[in-house]
């Protein structure tokens, strides 16, 4: 299985729950591998499976979570 990794900068992280919040919407997306979310940036960087993940199924994960993706 290829992986890659893509970053988004995030906005609207204020908290660690606002960041397990992200972590857990990523977790759901079938072909996420792993995710680390920096709340001091706002950067969450993603590694998937683009076989089985797209951005925008990304992207909407995070935007399901109450998000902004900048």
């Amino acid at each position: 299985m290829a992986t890659t990794e893509t970053s988004f900068m995030v906005e609207g992280m204020t908290c660690d729950g606002c960041v397990s919040a992200i972590k857990r919407a990523l977790a759901a997306v079938d072909g996420v591998e792993s995710t680390d979310v920096n709340l001091a940036t706002g950067e969450v960087k993603i590694v998937y499976d683009p076989a089985r993940a797209g951005t925008s199924s990304l992207q909407n994960a995070i935007l399901g979570a109450g998000f902004d993706v900048g």
